[in-house]
């Protein structure tokens, strides 16, 4: 057997494992009750990424098995994690290790990049399009353009730490002209609009909704078809008060915990 010694949040774990990697029995002599062991065992290989985030446990009469101990006492560990939103269960599916999630808040002024950095991961993004197109009657309304008005439409998939987690879609006018000449992969639009426009967004007004993801949308962020979707609608202006793009982002809401 071998012995791992870690810390997890401010508590410090034991955990003792076979060498074939099988789960150990846990101890009814010790006076840790037995829930309480079997959640550190997990949180321990969470902790530890024997557990990856998305990773599929097994199921509760195997995990009562493996470790020696009730249904009952398994099922009171689980539902302590799940409250600690550690892991999450999918009616029909079973219990996962739950994904990282972003925090989003959206009476902020914050950029993608931005919120990569205080969740300590490392931004990316790939650009889709980059064209001028002409705005539909929707559109230019929203913008308070003219009916047929061209537009700059910048469309990009945005990563954190290598993993797909939203679709951008953003609206410029024209007079932001200089983006058609630019590669917006990894690197910031906001800075962007900073560096060579000297301006910087001041406030957004956001709609907030759920969609479905389509196939193309599934295939950009990793996805079923049809699964759920934030769907983030805003208009960002400018310290002047005036209108910079209107944009839309397709969020995997199990990737963000949005606040207001």
């Amino acid at each position: 057997m071998t012995k791992k010694e870690f810390t997890f949040g401010k508590i410090w774990y034991i955990i003792t494992e076979k060498e074939s990697g099988e789960s150990t029995m846990l101890d009814e002599q010790n006076v840790v009750p037995l829930y309480k062991q079997l959640i550190g065992e997990l949180e321990g290989k969470i902790a530890q990424g024997i557990y990856q985030p998305g990773e599929q446990l097994m199921p509760e009469s195997d995990m009562a098995k493996s470790f020696g101990v009730s249904l009952i006492t398994v099922r009171k560990a689980l539902k302590e994690l799940v409250d600690k939103g550690l892991i999450e269960r999918q009616q029909g599916k079973g219990t996962f290790v739950a994904k990282k999630k972003y925090p989003k808040n959206l009476s902020q002024v914050m950029n993608f990049s931005e919120l990569c950095r205080i969740s300590n991961v490392k931004p990316g993004g790939k650009m889709l399009e980059n064209a001028l197109i002409t705005a539909d009657d929707k559109l230019a309304e929203k913008m308070g353009l003219k009916s047929r008005e061209r537009v700059i439409y910048i469309k990009r998939v945005r990563f954190a730490d290598g993993e797909p987690v939203a679709i951008e879609e953003n609206y410029f006018p024209l007079h932001y002209a200089k983006l058609l000449e630019q590669q917006f992969d990894d690197n910031s639009l906001y800075e962007y609009l900073e560096r060579e426009y000297h301006i910087k967004i001041a406030y957004t007004r956001k709609k907030i909704e759920i969609c479905r993801a389509n196939k193309q949308e599934a295939e950009c962020l990793n996805v079923l078809k049809n699964e759920p979707l934030l769907l983030i609608t805003s208009m960002a202006y400018t310290e002047e008060g005036e209108l910079c793009y209107r944009g839309k982002q397709l969020i995997d809401g199990e990737r963000f915990a949005l606040y207001v």
